[in-house]
């Protein structure tokens, strides 16, 4: 596979001896960018700043022209200086992010780069506490994945995303989100379950959604909820937060989208609906349609 070299640096790492390293760039989705290097020295290129203190080792890049799976691994320390922390890690921070590596002669960065490879970040661990290993997905690898559509009785959509996106759903779900502050935390379950002050969502929704905006857990990650009591002010999360919950935090509560039509249609978004509702139950059960039971959520409800 060409790549397209910069004359200059093409001529340089033609030489026995060369100044060249890696350059890292990580751009979040809500637009942060961070810049890592395998240099010993901090390295600016192109207004990004590209940190020596939180540096990182990569492993083999490889690539062939049979569009074999391409990814590789960064490990990088864990700093709070112009890095990223564990605590956004956590919280999802690092989640539907991009990344470019590139290769520059760090003593004459007018050169130019080469792009080693760029595409996207999968899953993110976190090794002893002390350094995180970001998968690095390739671009090329997002062209060995099955486009098309699924026949599912219940919605495909993603509420609240662009409804151009093949599982878009075209509902503007910003408006719903509800702002709260935690009040009691449940003591056997402090990453679960917790009380508010704050509106009650009204009418009760079958499915919910909760994001903090404040405190440990703060990030972009949502959380669905298992079970909510507009009484109480209570909420019961399905999956614990990766912090505990503590008095103070803020958060966004807003109703979710059991993907059934008649919560599609009382979100008037029936225009927009992904499912093929139907589909014959004793057919569907026949051939193993994926999806043909009950939809999710606080009550449960059947796709009708």
């Amino acid at each position: 596979m060409s790549r397209a070299v910069p004359p200059a640096l093409a001529a340089h790492l033609g030489q026995e001896t060369s100044t060249t390293c890696r350059l890292l760039r990580f751009t979040l989705v809500d637009g942060r960018v961070f810049g890592l290097t395998t240099l010993d020295r901090e390295v600016v290129y192109q207004d990004v700043t590209y940190s020596a203190l939180n540096g990182f080792n990569s492993s083999t890049v490889s690539t062939d022209t049979g569009l074999s799976v391409d990814n590789a691994e960064g490990y990088a320390l864990i700093a709070d200086v112009e890095g990223i922390t564990d605590q956004m890690i956590a919280t999802g921070a690092l989640d539907d992010a991009s990344w470019q590596m590139l290769l520059v002669n760090w003593s004459d960065l007018s050169m130019g780069h080469l792009t080693i490879d760029a595409g996207d970040v999968g899953q993110v661990n976190v090794a002893d506490g002390v350094a995180y290993v970001p998968e690095l997905i390739s671009i090329s690898m997002r062209l060995r994945q099955p486009i098309g559509h699924f026949f599912t009785r219940k919605c495909r959509a993603t509420f609240g995303s662009d409804a151009e996106a093949m599982t878009g759903c075209g509902y503007d779900a910003d408006p719903l989100w509800l702002s709260g502050t935690v009040e009691v935390v449940e003591a056997l379950d402090n990453q679960r379950i917790f009380t508010y002050t704050g509106p009650a969502l009204d009418p009760v929704p079958n499915t919910a959604r909760v994001r903090f905006t404040s405190g440990a857990n703060a990030g972009p990650r949502l959380y669905q909820v298992e079970a909510y009591s507009p009484v109480a002010f209570a909420v019961e999360l399905v999956e614990p937060t990766p912090f505990p919950i503590a008095i103070g935090d803020d958060f966004d509560i807003r109703p979710d989208c059991d993907k059934s039509p008649a919560q599609c249609t009382g979100y008037d978004n029936w225009l927009n609906y992904k499912g093929y509702n139907l589909i014959p139950i004793s057919e569907a059960d026949a051939v193993l349609t994926p999806q043909t039971g009950t939809a999710g959520g606080l009550l449960g409800s059947f796709v009708e």
